[in-house]
């Protein structure tokens, strides 16, 4: 069994232990009582430009604990300081130590967007990551049929949200696109093996057309990394490890940005 398999099958555990806790009839009365999501123009990521997601995660299968070099707090205005559009937020709780009292605690001290980064399959989780406060959500292709695809999708656009919908091959990314994807995520680590290759972006991008969003997700390091992915049509960059590793994730974020922003603004 890989690490992707693990970490589904703990996923589905927990997802029904919490649906008889909390079943699925009050959570969408919990629906009807939250503000709504802020509107989607102002969800972060806009064509024409080059983004830093920012991530706030705890640990992942392949580093272990992460730590951290500054408070949570500290992190944030750090990381809105340094010009993030988008702060991302691990909730998976057996493997990368998350969990929504993270996303709630974040949700209380940022204005900026906020993404939740789990391994969403149900429409139960989708539902759950509005009432939390999520702008947006990822959606991983590879773990989704085409159908499961298309109805998260369609209830994420109904509940107001915007869905960032990851793709690893060219399988996934024409799945993403005909269940109407209009933000793609590339992410240049195998789930299966968590082996990071930044190629895969360079690779796959000439298939996402030029209404969507392209986002390179991980192994950027890097202003080097960001520039090289903007090179090949990224419009954001989802960085995690070296943002929570840096002694300034405020200058590193900075430099990320201005990488990307070089090679898109360069004539010709």
């Amino acid at each position: 069994m890989d690490i992707l398999e693990r970490i589904l099958n703990e996923k589905r555990k927990r997802l029904r232990n919490l649906e008889k806790q909390t079943p699925l009839s009050e959570l969408k009365r919990q629906l009807k009582d939250k503000v709504p999501a802020i509107c989607p123009e102002k969800q972060g990521l806009t064509p024409n430009s080059f983004h830093v997601i920012a991530e706030i995660k705890r640990a992942s299968p392949s580093q272990g604990i992460i730590p951290w070099r500054l408070s949570l707090e500290e992190t944030l205005q750090a990381y809105e300081s340094g010009g993030a559009s988008l702060i991302s937020i691990l909730t998976e709780e057996n493997f990368f130590f998350g969990g929504p009292e993270d996303f709630q605690k974040i949700r209380s001290l940022t204005s900026l967007p906020l993404l939740r980064k789990d391994f969403i399959f149900s429409e139960y989780q989708v539902i759950e990551s509005s009432v939390m406060g999520a702008d947006i959500i990822l959606l991983i292709a590879g773990i989704l049929d085409a159908a499961a695809l298309s109805n998260l999708l369609h209830l994420t656009h109904e509940l107001g949200l915007r869905a960032l919908v990851e793709c690893r091959d060219e399988e996934d990314i024409s799945q993403a696109l005909k269940a109407g994807a209009k933000i793609i995520g590339i992410n240049n680590r195998d789930l299966r093996t968590f082996r990071i290759n930044l190629e895969r972006t360079q690779t796959l991008s000439p298939l996402i057309p030029p209404n969507c969003i392209l986002v390179s997700e991980s192994g950027i390091h890097t202003p080097e990394d960001a520039a090289f992915v903007s090179k090949y049509g990224a419009q954001a960059v989802l960085v995690g490890e070296s943002c929570l590793l840096s002694p300034d994730p405020a200058l590193h974020i900075r430099s990320l940005r201005e990488a990307g922003l070089g090679v898109r603004t360069c004539p010709g």
